[in-house]
């Protein structure tokens, strides 16, 4: 699988012109020193505003809801990133993608999983759900930085495991 990314990589060019708003990232991590360690590296990308933490699946899904990101009424303007722990109790980040890639509002909000697994498994599964890339543990800003382009529009399944 590494080997197919690497060439749909070299294959397509970002748009580094085309200059975009800073924007929220929400990020689900249930290990409360990930959590900060990523906030922190996040906050140092200029394509940033801000970054929403979540302990796990269902209180990112209970904040959605209750802010009118599931309304289908109400159209959010600012781009948006989520990023998501693999492993985590309650509701894990492959259950996560399952329900936001499967609602036809949410679907293309871009989607990261950032893990510390190298369970081929688990990350075909990711990227079967619609995962928009994987990235490996701690997670580095310049790396997530190089993916960005236009309102969030990742180079498809280009970032697997870097």
């Amino acid at each position: 699988m590494k080997q197919e990314v690497q060439k749909m990589a070299n294959t397509q060019k970002l748009d580094s012109q085309v200059v975009s708003e800073p924007c929220t990232v929400f990020l689900i991590e249930d290990d409360y020193d990930d959590r900060l360690l990523a906030k922190s590296e996040l906050m140092e990308s200029e394509h940033i505003k801000e970054v929403l933490c979540f302990s796990d699946g269902e209180e990112l899904t209970e904040y959605m809801k209750k802010n009118g990101y599931m309304d289908k009424s109400i159209m959010l303007m600012s781009p948006m990133l989520i990023l998501v722990d693999l492993e985590m109790p309650k509701k894990n980040g492959l259950e996560i993608l399952d329900e936001l890639k499967k609602d036809t509002f949410l679907q293309d909000i871009p989607m990261v999983v950032v893990s510390g697994t190298d369970s081929e498994e688990k990350l075909q599964k990711a990227h079967d759900l619609g995962a928009d890339g994987v990235f490996s543990k701690p997670l580095k800003v310049d790396m997530l930085d190089k993916y960005y382009t236009s309102a969030w529009q990742w180079p498809p399944k280009q970032m697997w495991m870097q």
